[in-house]
């Protein structure tokens, strides 16, 4: 079986990911879900850490539909990952102890970073091809934010970036529609 391949359109590159449903398969199942239903479709970049991650789709894209959380593919929940965190490799969001969320992605920007998240995050895909557009991200000119309710530390590009689209090809495989833990519309 081939692997999916992912297109990450942006402003002004293409990043290619590979996609590893046998390490991650519901986490595969959603990020492939998302890209059908266009909730990457012209999406500010709200969140760059240089030397840490490129996060593409942070904060649900103040969109409902993009807020929903599925289970942790990873260890720290009690799933088998054999994905390695290391450079380029592609993972879910979320709160590092079950719940990864169901559309919001980052790329670790270094090997560092891959050990420090291993085993807490859902690897489920590698950059594979415009590593020259993920450097160029990590390197434009950004000013920390501080989003009321969130701790993590965050970048904002100062010119607008975008992620225009994500396009998946699956070479006819049919992946399901995620298994969803909540939505965001639920009471918490």
């Amino acid at each position: 079986m081939r692997h999916p391949i992912a297109k990450m359109y942006t402003d002004k590159g293409v990043i290619t990911i590979e996609l590893y449903p046998e390490c991650a398969p519901n986490t595969v199942n959603s990020f492939i879900w998302a890209a059908g239903e266009r909730m990457y479709e012209n999406r500010l970049i709200k969140r760059i850490v240089p030397g840490f991650v490129l996060q593409p789709s942070y904060c649900y894209f103040d969109d409902k539909r993009c807020d929903y959380m599925i289970e942790g593919e990873f260890e720290a929940n009690g799933v088998v990952n054999s994905l390695k965190m290391e450079k380029w490799t592609v993972a879910m969001a979320g709160d590092g102890e079950k719940e990864a969320h169901g559309c919001e992605f980052f790329i670790t920007l270094s090997d560092e970073t891959g050990e420090k998240l291993q085993g807490k995050f859902a690897a489920f895909g590698k950059v594979i091809d415009g590593f020259e557009e993920v450097e160029r991200l990590e390197q434009v000119e950004a000013v920390r934010v501080y989003p009321e309710g969130v701790s993590a530390i965050i970048y904002q590009p100062v010119v607008e970036e975008h992620m225009l689209d994500v396009l998946v090809e699956t070479f006819g495989v049919e992946y399901a529609k995620p298994m969803v833990k909540r939505w965001s519309t639920e009471e918490e």
